[in-house]
């Protein structure tokens, strides 16, 4: 028995029988909390649904989203985002790939929209009505199955990301001087695409 085997052996024995059959029970949900902590923060979200859930990977999610933003956002903002992968029970941080896959920080996301000032945003966000650069002003926003990508990840990320599992994703929205304006918790599980040769899922 090598290491690995030693560990995963571990890590069942301290898990009690009714919790692996408990899970193998619940059904595969999406949760969502707003966790910003400050009451006066400007980013609110009222609900977010998904489907499929499990996310199959690749594939395409449509993601339901509402809430409101009570003041106009700055022009400079940094957003970080943080995911972590449950194994039998305990997380662990999916850190940052390629600065751009994981838990990684957009120090200024405005940057990267300023080519879309003055130009159109793309023909999938015009037909949700969602406004695709800096600044994001005051009002309610809602988007009804929106379809996002969900690409299969290449190289070691692909080992974290790629496989059958619980997530939870936390996204914090952030001005110049570091005060919080919004923060959504996600909690969902993924799973591969299946490959048969009659049919694929």
């Amino acid at each position: 028995m090598d290491c690995r085997q030693l560990i995963l052996a571990v890590l069942l024995f301290c898990l009690p029988p009714s919790a692996l059959s408990r899970r193998k029970r619940e059904k595969a949900t999406l949760r969502f909390s707003d966790c910003g902590s400050d009451p006066n923060r400007p980013i609110h979200f009222q609900m977010v649904k998904a489907h499929p859930i499990p996310v199959i990977v690749p594939g395409t999610l449509y993601v339901t989203m509402a809430g409101n933003l009570t003041a106009d956002l700055p022009r400079r903002l940094r957003v970080e985002l943080s995911i972590m992968k449950y194994f039998f029970g305990f997380p662990f941080t999916v850190p940052c790939f390629r600065g751009k896959i994981g838990s990684c920080v957009y120090d200024n996301i405005c940057d990267s929209l300023e080519r879309f000032e003055g130009r159109r945003c793309p023909r999938t966000l015009r037909q949700h009505g969602l406004q695709c650069h800096c600044p994001f002003h005051a009002g309610h926003f809602s988007v009804q199955d929106l379809p996002l990508n969900v690409p299969k990840v290449q190289g070691y990320a692909g080992s974290l990301l790629n496989v059958r599992g619980d997530y939870k994703l936390m996204l914090s929205v952030y001005d110049e001087e570091r005060v919080q304006l919004g923060c959504l918790e996600l909690k969902f599980s993924m799973k591969k695409r299946h490959r048969g040769w009659l049919f694929k899922i």
